[in-house]
């Protein structure tokens, strides 16, 4: 659901630092992999808490689809680049201003389809495949190929600069999102740069003589096909998942993370070695769930939508605030050391989300453990209420990560 789409379903209300600061506290508590403990509820209910769709920034750069700084309707955005075969949408600086160290494109291959063998001179990346089947090939240094199929929930990581294609080996479309470790990632691919070269120079590698193959090819267009298609030879569909260092099954893993409140499958460097740059996160909110308020002082966070609805607030330097509430198809960013959180706006149905981030360990600082770090005198000084007040905090070292939404 874009936010320009309707009028807010609540009159606007101003958020001031000083609301955000009542919420905020004082940060604390790194971590690489938060520490749980079931919770009915991390916070009660405050009126914030229906007052979406509203922005309170000093100098905001609106997105001209939402007319939020944060959002980026992904899947709702013209496709820069579209054929018969399949599309790419490309969301960076130019057109979601707000984006650092982080770009994305939401890439649909329709049956047969081929994304051309191209690489990211830039920028390593890391997709995950939403649905349908592809056959994918890396070619790497030391002459190393690796080839592999992918299915929904896997998700794969391709280093800078390391050649890749796709091809789409099933019945049904292949929808990826992939994400760079750069606000602006370049793309070159394998037709171009042969139609940059002379046939002489391409014969001469290949050990052709003159008046060979690439004469008679005569191949000159420095314009990158991007996607092609074939005929789709059922018979070469692996039905046995070949395990590859690039490719990592988050859907088929136990989630590490498993509360009252939902689940979260991670991506990270320590069960993904090969990560550098990025990370991801499968997120399960149960109806109502909650992510619990936090940062993450050395990662910036991409947020797609799978389905379902979230609700968000981020809340920045300057006093920068938006809380809003976004769709399938929909993706909300997350500066690094921001201040943020995100929840299940349904109290019925559940929702998945894929939480990508531009480190390949990213920390994290829970709003329990923090609060929980300090003391009485503190935490009086700033929320200007009796010491003794705070004696009736639960001091909660741990972090939460995701709480449910009842109780």
């Amino acid at each position: 659901m874009s936010t320009n789409s309707t009028e807010p379903k609540y009159p606007d209300k101003k958020i001031t630092r000083r609301d955000f600061l009542k919420l905020a506290g004082a940060a604390g508590m790194v971590a690489t992999l938060p520490s749980l403990i079931p919770l009915s509820r991390a916070f009660g209910s405050t009126k914030n808490d229906t007052d979406f769709n509203h922005t309170n920034s000093m100098n905001p750069v609106l997105n001209n689809q939402t007319r939020s700084i944060h959002i980026f309707d992904l899947d709702g955005t013209k496709p820069q680049f579209s054929s018969q075969n399949g599309s790419r949408t490309l969301m960076n600086v130019d057109n979601f201003p707000i984006l650092e160290g982080m770009g994305a494109v939401l890439l649909r291959l329709d049956k047969g389809g081929i994304r051309e063998p191209h690489w990211h001179p830039n920028a390593a990346e890391l997709s995950l495949c939403v649905s349908g089947t592809a056959k994918m090939t890396i070619y790497s240094t030391n002459a190393r190929v690796d080839t592999f199929t992918i299915r929904s929930g896997q998700i794969v990581f391709v280093p800078r600069a390391y050649w890749h294609d796709l091809e789409n080996i099933g019945e049904d479309e292949v929808k990826l999102v992939v994400v760079y470790n750069n606000e602006r990632p370049g793309d070159l691919g394998v037709s171009g740069s042969v139609g940059s070269l002379s046939a002489r120079v391409l014969d001469r590698m290949f050990g052709i003589s003159q008046a060979g193959f690439f004469d008679q090819m005569n191949y000159t267009s420095i314009q990158d096909v991007t996607m092609g298609s074939k005929p789709v030879d059922f018979s070469s569909t692996s039905k046995v998942e070949v395990p590859n260092t690039h490719k990592f099954d988050l859907r088929g893993i136990t989630p590490q993370i498993q509360t009252p409140g939902g689940s979260a499958a991670l991506g990270l460097a320590n069960d993904f070695p090969i990560l550098a740059g990025l990370a991801c996160f499968l997120l399960v909110l149960k109806p109502s769930g909650i992510v619990e308020p936090h940062t993450h002082p050395n990662a910036a966070e991409l947020n797609y939508v799978i389905n379902g609805k979230v609700r968000f607030t981020v809340f920045g330097h300057n006093g920068e605030a938006e809380t809003s509430e976004i769709s399938q198809g929909q993706v909300f960013f997350v500066p690094s050391g921001y201040f943020h959180y995100l929840e299940n706006p349904d109290n019925v149905n559940g929702n998945n989300v894929v939480s990508f981030f531009g480190n390949e360990s990213p920390e994290f600082i829970g709003i329990v453990g923090g609060l929980s770090a300090y003391s009485n005198e503190v935490l009086s000084s700033v929320f200007n209420k009796d010491p003794k007040f705070f004696g009736n905090l639960p001091r909660l070292h741990k972090n939460v990560f995701i709480a449910s939404g009842t109780g």
